[in-house]
């Protein structure tokens, strides 16, 4: 009886040591379940971080090279295939790059024949791979863009404000692009100061710095190359905010797209990743020389190739004509004090002129001058004056017979100025109050010297200013290119590409 219950006993040990091996084998059949699922979601987001970083990697190249390809002469853009590498934190990519020029028959171009042929299109694509992840194929990701290019031409008189000194708007300004379009550039190869109230439908571009303070919109990019310096959190540039030698220091103001430069980029936006990129090679701004308009370039406009428009030419000078003479007008009634002889002419002939006309004011130290008293024209009138042109109190300029016509103010490049030196010679052109410009005159403004506006003016045109072009108060300016002769060194070669992004996507 004792033997039998002893082996019940056994049987009953066999089977717990076998349910034992089994609870064993199931934990580690779910411990293996668990590493591989562990492993396979490390994956997983080692991948999908890959890939996020060869996204940014791709784009950033991209938009390097639209960067280049906007401020590069046709001989030295950047063409075929490129290759380059950069680290990303822990991530190592390589990257290619095609870039892809098309001509006006929509046919590529050799990269050998860009400096021969007039480019209309570029495409660029790049391939970030980050290698091999360890049980996992490389993340490999695409992004390509397709943009339109515009020539510049050394003699192209294309922005709406071009200071060569510097450009100084004080207070409430807004310079509007054409039809609606954020096209009004402005340039400078000095600095540009906005300090209150300014709107610029376009870019603003700065071989020095650019310098925002109060309420300043900039609806596209600023571009300088020594720095940029914002200080309200009114300032706004909707594009990009570009440095290529400099820091940016942005405070509270805001950008669209992105910070870039070459030294350090500040401000609460940098909390944003990605936002704020420093370190940078950055592109400078592309310079534009500032362009001579001289003053037997005159003739062009009586001979030009083609001959589209005809103008007439009347001179003043000296002193002893007594029509055609040097000085003001001091004869008895109600011009007296108020006008030289060149503006007087104009207030008695410019809405009975039977044709288009230049005027020779060859007329050293004597502004054509206007105070206080009107004038109309009825047809095209460009003004030579040696000593520039000074507009004041409460004067206005209309078109007498309604339809628009163009007004060019032109002291000439090599005008005998005192002291003589480019660009510091004082006021050459200034408009100083209560000047009123009907809509239906375009004007354009170009002095070797300052130009200056002051209160409460309008201006369709376009103004050249060889020193500072200084905007005291109250400019509504709407930009218009008005064709021009009499430009010298005159070139068919283009200097620079317009960049327009058509689209930009990630195809992989």
């Amino acid at each position: 009886m004792r033997q039998r219950l002893r082996s019940e006993g056994g049987d009953d040990d066999g089977i717990a040591i076998v349910a034992a091996v089994a609870v064993v084998m199931i934990v580690s059949m779910l411990v293996l379940t668990v590493v591989s699922l562990a492993i396979f979601e490390a994956r997983a987001s080692g991948r999908d971080r890959a890939r996020s970083v060869a996204v940014g990697s791709a784009e950033a190249r991209v938009d390097s090279l639209v960067a280049t390809v906007q401020s590069t002469a046709p001989g030295d853009l950047p063409c075929g295939t490129l290759t380059d590498s950069v680290d990303l934190a822990s991530d190592d990519l390589d990257r290619t790059t095609v870039v892809t020029y098309y001509g006006a028959n929509g046919a590529a171009v050799d990269c050998s024949a860009l400096e021969a042929t007039r480019l209309v299109q570029a495409a660029i694509k790049t391939t970030a791979d980050t290698g091999p992840i360890v049980g996992t194929a490389p993340a490999s990701r695409t992004v390509e863009t397709l943009i339109r290019l515009s020539p510049e031409f050394g003699n192209d008189l294309d922005k709406a404000i071009f200071g060569n000194a510097g450009i100084e708007l004080s207070n409430h300004a807004s310079i509007y692009g054409q039809n609606g379009q954020p096209d009004a550039d402005v340039y400078t190869n000095g600095n540009v100061v906005c300090d209150n109230n300014q709107h610029y439908y376009g870019s603003i571009y700065a071989q020095g710095t650019i310098s925002l303070s109060n309420t300043c919109t900039v609806e596209v990019d600023a571009h300088a190359k020594l720095g940029i310096t914002a200080t309200n959190p009114g300032v706004q540039i909707n594009g990009r905010a570009l440095v290529s030698n400099g820091n940016i220091s942005l405070g509270p103001a805001s950008v669209g797209q992105q910070a870039r430069a070459s030294g350090t980029v500040t401000g609460n936006i940098c909390t944003t990743t990605g936002k704020c990129v420093g370190g940078q090679s950055v592109p400078p701004p592309a310079v534009s020389t500032f362009p001579e308009m001289n003053r037997s370039g005159y003739t062009q406009w009586l001979t030009q190739d083609p001959p589209t428009e005809n103008y007439q030419v009347v001179t003043f000078s000296g002193d002893t004509d007594p029509v055609f003479r040097c000085g003001m007008y001091g004869e008895p009634g109600p011009l007296n004090g108020k006008v030289d002889y060149v503006a007087k002419w104009i207030f008695e002939h410019g809405s009975s002129l039977t044709s288009n006309t230049v005027i020779l004011a060859d007329c050293p130290g004597q502004p054509v001058k206007l105070q206080g008293t009107g004038i109309s024209i009825n047809k095209h009138l460009v003004i030579y004056s040696q000593g520039g042109v000074n507009f004041s109190g409460n004067s206005q300029i209309v078109s007498s017979d309604g339809a628009q016509h163009r007004l060019y103010l032109i002291q000439p490049y090599d005008a005998d100025v005192a002291p003589g030196t480019f660009g510091n010679c004082g006021d050459g052109i200034a408009l100083d109050n209560q000047v009123t410009v009907q809509n239906k005159i375009d004007v354009l403004l170009y002095s070797p010297c300052d130009i200056r506006k002051a209160n409460n003016t309008e201006h369709y045109g376009q103004i050249y200013a060889g020193g500072v072009a200084k905007i005291d108060n109250q400019l509504t300016m709407y930009y218009k290119p008005l064709p021009v002769w009499g430009v010298t060194a005159v070139t068919t070669a283009v200097e620079y590409y317009n960049v327009e992004i058509q689209y930009k996507r990630e195809n992989r």
